[in-house]
């Protein structure tokens, strides 16, 4: 339990490192793009404060497990469980592909009305394609 302790302690570092990174982040883009437009600042805005609400409930909630010795086992029991473990993999690699595969259909639409949106389509798949290549690679060499 101690060693679960340890990993718990390493997130809550690295939910308050989201936090302060974020934030210094977005102030120095905003400092380097004075002239840009107010759809990519609010876009930029909006993206950063999504980030700061998810690092401060995360922040919160790790705390309090830290903290609560009955809430700590609780999170090790769902975290260690091998049908939740087992269900994420298999959400995850569904989820992957049909994203991928939406992500496409979008592409071959859009270039019926406008390259650069068919372009950036299929940038974001071809870049959806090369993680998902690496993080196969990484994980056939790992197990």
């Amino acid at each position: 339990m101690e060693k679960f302790r340890k990993k718990v302690e390493k997130r809550l570092k690295i939910d308050t490192m989201i936090c302060a990174c974020s934030l210094a982040l977005y102030f120095a883009l905003i400092f380097l793009t004075k002239g840009a437009s107010d759809f990519a600042q609010g876009v930029s805005m909006g993206v950063f404060i999504g980030m700061e609400f998810v690092a401060v409930y995360n922040l919160a909630r790790t705390y309090a497990t830290l903290h609560n010795e009955e809430k700590l086992k609780e999170m090790y029991i769902k975290e260690t469980d091998e049908r939740n473990i087992a269900i994420q993999k298999e959400t995850s690699q569904k989820g992957s592909t049909i994203s991928m595969a939406g992500t496409a259909m979008a592409a071959i639409a859009a270039g019926f009305f406008d390259e650069k949106i068919c372009f950036t389509l299929v940038a974001a798949l071809l870049f959806s394609a090369l993680v998902t290549i690496i993080v196969n690679a990484y994980y056939n060499k790992k197990m």
